[in-house]
C-alpha cells in the first residue's frame, strides 16, 4: 500500500466508495442474514424483492466501480490504487455483515422488552430463546453469511474482472480468493472453541499458560524442519525458515512430507495393476522416508506435550457438541487427560442439568477417556498427520487474515460528508465511483499559486480619511477589493482572504485539465491587472484630492496541492505560499527611506544583508526589499513561467544604488480564460549583498529575483528590441 496518500486524520488512506453500492451492499446482507436465521418477519423485509435478484445488482454495480478503480489506477500509474478499491470493498461488506448482525440482536432484545413490558410472558420467552441461539451461534452465522456473500464477490473477478485487472497491471495485482474467502477474516471471535473445530478440525487455545497455543505449535513445526535439514547436512538459515513458512501454508504439502499411509495404499494398488516396477520402488523409498519425518515430527510433538491433546481432540470430536454448552471443548479434553479434574466436571454437570435440557450425562465422557487410554501410537500418527493437514490450513488462513487486517485498518472509508468535503479539498480522497455519481466531480488540484497585494500606508491613509470625515472603508473597497473582484474570472482566479490593507488571490491548476495549466503567467497577467486598477483610480482620485494608494504584489508558485480546513461552510487554505507571496509584497520600511531607488526604472529591487554562510544554514527569505507598486515573483514561479509559455530574452545594464549590474528581461504571451492574449515583460536581476548599515553593496552574489514589469517604457522598449 506503498504510495498512498494519508487522509484528513494522517494516519489512514481516505476512501469515498458509491453510495449506490453502499446501499446495495446494506440491503444484499439483510437477505443473506434473514436466510440463515429466519428472521425475515423482524427485519420486515420487503417479500417482492429477491435474494438473486439483489445478487445480480449487487454483483453489477460492484463491477462498475472496480473497473472505475483500474481506471484511476492506470490514469496516475499507481496499481496500488486499485488495490485500495479491492480492501476498500472488502471492508465495507465485512462492516456491513458485522453491523447488521448487530443490529438484529439488538432488535430481539427490544422485542422482548416491549413483550415483557406488555406481560406477554410466552412471546417474551420466545423471543428471549431466538436471542440467545442467535447470540451463542453468531460465530458459525457470521462465516455462513460471509462466505455466500463473498463467494458474489468472486464471481465478480473471475466473470472477467480479473482479466481486466491482470491486463493492466499483472497478475501480481489479482487479489487470490483465499485472502478473502477466509473464516477467520468473517468470524468475531476465531479463538473461539467451537469455531475452531468447526471449521478448522483444529483446537488452537490463545491463553500463556496453555502449551497448544498457536505460535508455540508454529515454532514445534519450523523446529523440526530446521532439524531434519540440519541432519541432512543443510544450513537453517533466513532462506530456509522463509522456505519451511512457505511450506506450512500450503495443505497438500502434507501428504507430500509425511502420508506413508497413503504413500503405501497408492504403491499396493501399482502393485495390483503391475504397474511400472521403478515407480513402485521410488514410492516405496518416498514411504519409507515419509515414515522418517512422520516418526521424528511424532516424536518432537510428544516432547512439547501436544500429543495427548491432539489425540484427545479427534476422540472427543463426534459427540463432543452434547457438552458444549455448559462446557467447552478445552475442558472436555483436559477431562480425558488428567484424570484428577473429572470430578469436578461431573459435580459442574450435575449441577447444570436443569438448565439446558439435557441429561448431561458424564457416561460418553468416561467412554471417551477410556477409548483414549487405550490409542496405540499408530493412531496417534494418523491422528497427527490430520491435525498437521489442519494446523497448516489454520496458518495459511491466519497469515492472509492478519496481513488483509493490517491493510483493511489503513483505509478510512469516510461516508460523512463534512470529511469528504475536507478530505477531497486536501486532494487526499481516493474516491471510487458508478459511471452517473461522476458526472460533476471536480479534478484534484495539482499545482497553485498566491497573489497577495499589500497596500502600502493604509494605516496613515485610514488616520487621514477619519480626520477629514471621510469613510476609509468604502474607499478600499471601491477603489481596491470590488474592481479586483470583477476581473478575477478573466484569469480563473479566486478569492482567499481579504482583510482591512490586504487581498490574497490563488490560481489552481487541476489534474487532466492542460487548457489551464497557465497558473503563474496569469496570476502575472493578474496582478499586472490589478496594478493597472489601482493606477487609474489614484488618478481618479488625485482630482478630487484623495488619498492615492500604493501597493506591493508577491506572486509565489507551489508545485502541488494547498491544504484546506473548514469553519463551517467556509474553506479555508494552507498553504506555504501564503507565507512566501506574504515577503515577496513586503517593503523594508529601511529601504524605502533611500529616496534613489523611487527615482530608478523599476518598482522592485531585493538585497542580501547576510553572508552566504549566514544564507546557507536556513531556507527562510531573509531579503530585504524595496517593494513600491511592484510585482515580484518567486524563482520556482519563474521557472514554472518558462513552462508554460515560450519566451525571449535580451539583457541589458542598469544601475542600482550606484552600481552597474546585468538584467535579463524575457518576453512571452500566455491566453486568458476568455482566449485572448496579454503579454508579459519580466525582468531578472542578480541580488547584491548589502552592508546593512551603509547600505553599499559589498559584491553581486549568485542569487536571481524575479520582477513582473508595469513600467509602460520600459515593457515597450523591451518589445520592440525583440522584434
Amino acid at each position: 500500500m506503498e504510495g498512498l496518500k494519508t487522509g484528513v486524520d494522517n494516519v489512514r488512506c481516505d476512501v469515498h466508495l458509491s453510495d449506490g453500492l453502499h446501499k446495495t451492499a446494506h440491503n444484499f446482507v439483510l437477505l443473506f442474514l434473514a436466510k440463515h436465521t429466519r428472521a425475515e418477519e423482524i427485519l420486515n423485509l420487503d417479500k417482492s424483492v429477491s435474494l438473486s435478484d439483489e445478487k445480480e445488482q449487487f454483483k453489477r454495480l460492484s463491477t462498475e466501480v472496480l473497473i472505475d478503480a483500474v481506471n484511476k489506477a492506470k490514469l496516475r500509474d499507481q496499481p496500488v490504487i486499485n488495490t485500495l478499491a479491492q480492501v476498500a470493498v472488502i471492508k465495507l461488506l465485512l462492516k456491513e455483515i458485522r453491523d447488521s448482525y448487530d443490529n438484529l440482536l439488538d432488535i430481539y432484545g427490544n422485542a422482548v422488552r416491549e413483550y415483557q413490558i406488555a406481560s406477554e410472558l410466552e412471546k417474551a420467552i420466545s423471543m428471549k430463546n431466538q436471542l440467545s441461539n442467535l447470540t451463542q451461534q453468531k460465530n458459525i452465522l457470521l462465516c455462513a453469511i460471509s462466505r455466500e456473500i463473498f463467494q458474489s464477490l468472486s464471481e465478480i473477478y473471475h466473470q472477467g474482472l480479473n482479466e481486466i485487472i491482470r491486463s493492466n497491471f499483472g497478475d501480481e495485482a489479482i487479489i487470490p480468493d483465499d485472502v478473502f474467502l477466509n473464516p477467520l477474516l468473517f468470524a468475531e471471535n476465531p479463538s473461539d472453541n467451537v469455531f475452531m473445530i468447526e471449521e478448522y478440525d483444529i483446537l488452537i487455545e490463545y491463553r500463556e499458560e496453555d502449551p497448544d497455543k498457536y505460535q508455540a505449535l508454529k515454532d514445534t513445526v519450523s523446529k523440526a524442519f530446521s532439524e531434519i535439514n540440519d541432519k541432512d547436512g543443510a544450513k537453517s538459515d533466513e532462506t530456509f525458515r522463509e522456505k519451511v513458512n512457505e511450506w506450512i501454508g500450503s495443505v497438500d504439502n502434507v501428504d507430500i512430507l509425511f502420508n506413508h499411509f497413503q504413500t503405501l495404499h497408492l504403491m499396493q494398488q501399482l502393485k495390483k495393476k503391475k504397474g511400472d516396477k521403478k515407480q513402485i520402488k521410488a514410492m516405496k523409498e518416498e514411504a519409507v522416508a515419509q515414515e522418517k519425518r512422520l516418526d521424528f515430527f511424532y516424536k518432537k510433538f510428544r516432547q512439547e506435550g501436544f500429543m495427548q491433546r491432539i489425540a484427545a481432540l479427534y476422540e472427543m470430536r463426534l459427540f463432543y457438541s452434547e457438552y458444549c454448552p455448559p462446557l467447552v471443548p478445552q475442558v472436555i479434553v483436559q477431562y480425558m487427560i488428567v484424570p484428577s479434574s473429572r470430578k469436578a466436571v461431573r459435580q459442574r454437570l450435575k449441577r447444570l442439568r436443569g438448565f439446558y435440557g439435557k441429561t448431561l450425562s458424564s457416561e460418553k465422557l468416561d467412554m471417551a477417556a477410556m477409548r483414549y487410554k487405550k490409542i496405540g501410537n499408530r493412531v496417534k500418527k494418523a491422528y497427527l498427520i490430520r491435525f498437521l493437514k489442519a494446523f497448516f490450513r489454520y496458518h495459511h488462513d491466519f497469515q492472509c487474515a492478519e496481513m488483509l487486517r493490517n491493510v483493511i485498518n489503513t483505509i478510512n472509508l469516510v461516508t460523512e460528508e463534512k470529511i469528504i468535503r475536507l478530505s477531497k479539498a486536501n486532494n487526499t480522497l481516493y474516491e471510487f465511483l458508478l459511471n452517473q455519481e461522476q458526472d460533476f466531480e471536480e479534478k484534484p488540484i495539482i499545482r497553485h499559486v498566491i497573489i497577495k497585494a499589500d497596500v502600502r500606508g493604509s494605516t496613515d491613509i485610514t488616520h487621514r480619511m477619519i480626520e477629514r470625515k471621510l469613510n476609509p472603508a468604502s474607499y478600499f473597497s471601491l477603489n481596491l477589493f470590488d474592481p479586483i473582484t470583477k476581473i478575477l474570472g478573466v484569469y480563473d482566479a479566486s478569492k482567499v482572504f481579504v482583510e482591512g490593507d490586504a487581498i490574497i488571490l490563488s490560481v489552481f491548476e487541476h489534474e487532466e485539465t492542460p487548457e489551464g495549466w497557465y497558473s503563474v503567467a496569469r496570476a502575472c497577467g493578474l496582478a499586472m491587472k490589478m496594478r493597472s486598477i489601482v493606477q487609474q483610480y489614484n488618478t481618479r482620485n488625485q482630482e478630487y484630492q484623495l488619498p492615492i494608494i500604493e501597493i506591493g504584489i508577491g506572486i509565489s508558485f507551489k508545485d502541488g496541492a494547498p491544504l484546506f480546513l473548514f469553519d463551517g461552510s467556509n474553506r479555508i487554505m494552507i498553504s506555504s505560499a501564503i507565507n512566501l507571496a506574504d515577503r515577496l509584497s513586503g517593503c523594508s520600511s529601511a529601504v524605502r527611506k533611500k529616496s534613489e531607488l523611487g527615482k530608478g526604472h523599476f518598482n522592485l529591487y531585493v538585497f542580501q544583508t547576510l553572508s552566504e554562510e549566514e544564507m546557507s544554514k536556513t531556507a527562510d527569505d531573509l531579503f530585504l526589499r524595496y517593494n513600491v507598486n511592484g510585482i515580484e515573483l518567486n524563482p520556482s514561479g519563474f521557472k514554472k513561467l518558462a513552462q508554460e509559455i515560450a519566451m525571449k530574452s535580451i539583457s541589458a545594464t542598469t544601475a542600482t544604488l550606484g552600481t552597474s549590474e546585468r538584467n535579463t528581461f524575457y518576453v512571452g504571451k500566455f491566453p486568458t480564460v476568455h482566449g485572448q492574449y496579454q503579454s508579459l515583460v519580466i525582468r531578472e536581476a542578480p541580488v547584491p549583498q548589502i552592508n546593512p548599515d551603509t547600505f553599499e553593496i559589498i559584491k553581486i552574489t549568485h542569487r536571481n529575483y524575479y520582477e513582473v514589469c508595469t513600467n509602460p517604457k520600459i515593457c515597450e522598449q523591451v518589445m520592440n528590441t525583440l522584434k
